[in-house]
């Protein structure tokens, strides 16, 4: 072999290998974005992949990202998660219009792939969206309804939409519930869209509740729903066990059912938000009145359930138990919202650290915006904007930005 054929060998590995640590480093980033649930960031990056190297590439990307881990948040207490499924397909579903149509029993990698001949992003997506919403109407005629959710997505038709409102509607009016004396089985309730939004955001566990819990629900529902001394009124419906009919889906509804914060984390579903919404609210109105230690890993569970989701919604609920007066609660709370990469959460914290006088509180919440800054650019200006205003800890806030601005980096890292 001549000297110049062993140099072009070496040359052409060298470049294989630069290539591949590339390849690496891209999909690594993909899978922290979907982790933090960075919507715009993924469009971003996946739009310029799909530049340099077209849609092929950057799907491929975007597959190899589903089976990764991703840096996890400080509060987590371990470097890595692996990425949670549903929070994968939520995420991926959004980025390609495909919104509140991730019920379809049909798995996440098998749907991409047969988008690989796509010529980009925005075709991919015309196509995904016209296939999901075929499977949803069928899906919808058969009556499983549980979790699609049309409320942002532009895309789908207005007669799909109606069409899953009258199914609801009409699931909803031909329930019965079983009461054996004080005891009501509910079981069908969770199995209908309607009555499982009112379970959950009520906090309502398991399938048996009395009759005075069993009021309160109906009095939510606000529909004519019957009640019987029929012991077959709960298993009425031979599909309800089958449904939703995506598995991934009918694991989450049943975690929700029993209250399974592990569980909710695993998946990482944004619906279930109102059941962490509620246990966290529980937790933390038992800790003030009893502050034990184990309503405080209720309230570290429940917070951490909702970084795992990492769902916009969730700064409202983690701000409001940063206001508790136990530091230790709200330095907890305050520490998540930075988890959160997005304005909203950035001007909160802001607002906290110009308004605070505690200085444990003052310094958790720097801390906190530190983290945020990192990954959302957006926070800069909100700090600026709020330097224009008043600020009780201005100085503080114009040391932290000009601290800030030293080490900014790549955000979408």
């Amino acid at each position: 072999m001549t000297k110049e054929n062993q140099r072009d060998r070496i040359l052409k590995a060298v470049k294989e290998r630069v290539k591949e640590s590339d390849e690496r480093e891209r999909i690594r980033i993909i899978s922290n974005i979907i982790g933090d649930h960075r919507d715009r960031d993924l469009v971003d990056i996946i739009a310029q992949i799909e530049q340099d190297d077209g849609w092929s590439t950057a799907l491929e990307y975007l597959l190899k990202a589903r089976n990764q881990k991703y840096s996890s948040p400080m509060t987590i207490g371990k470097n890595e998660t692996n990425l949670e499924e549903l929070k994968y397909r939520e995420v991926v579903f959004g980025l390609l219009s495909c919104t509140g149509l991730e019920p379809v029993p049909v798995d996440t990698t098998t749907l991409l792939e047969e988008l690989d001949s796509e010529r980009s992003m925005i075709d991919a997506s015309r196509v995904l969206v016209r296939k999901l919403e075929n499977l949803a109407v069928d899906q919808i005629k058969r009556g499983d309804t549980l979790f699609f959710d049309f409320s942002e997505n532009i895309s789908i038709s207005q007669e799909t939409v109606n069409l899953l409102q009258h199914s609801r509607s009409r699931t909803i009016q031909g329930i019965s519930i079983e009461q054996d004396g004080d005891t009501a089985n509910i079981n069908n309730l969770w199995h209908c869209e309607y009555g499982r939004l009112a379970l959950a955001k009520l906090g309502i566990k398991d399938t048996l509740i009395d009759s005075g819990t069993l009021d309160r629900v109906l009095s939510v529902i606000q529909e004519p729903i019957n009640a019987t001394n029929d012991t077959t009124a709960s298993s009425n419906d031979e599909d309800t066990h089958s449904r939703p009919s995506n598995m991934e889906y009918r694991k989450l509804l049943t975690q929700i059912i029993h209250q399974d914060i592990n569980g909710l984390s695993l998946l990482a579903s944004r619906h279930s938000l109102p059941t962490l919404n509620t246990l966290l609210d529980e937790a933390s109105s038992q800790y003030k009145n009893s502050t034990t230690t184990v309503d405080f890993k209720k309230i570290l569970q429940c917070i951490n359930a909702h970084i795992a989701v990492r769902a916009l919604d969730s700064v409202i609920v983690l701000e409001k138990t940063s206001h508790m007066k136990n530091p230790r609660i709200a330095t907890l709370a305050i520490l998540a919202i930075g988890n959160f990469y997005h304005e909203s959460a950035a001007a909160i914290l802001v607002d906290k650290l110009c308004s605070s006088k505690n200085r444990e509180i003052k310094e958790t919440t720097a801390q906190s915006i530190e983290t945020l800054y990192k990954r959302c650019p957006e926070a800069d200006y909100v700090i600026s904007s709020r330097l224009d205003g008043e600020c009780t800890n201005r100085g503080k806030l114009v040391k932290l930005q000009r601290h800030l601005r030293k080490g900014r980096n790549l955000y979408y890292q």
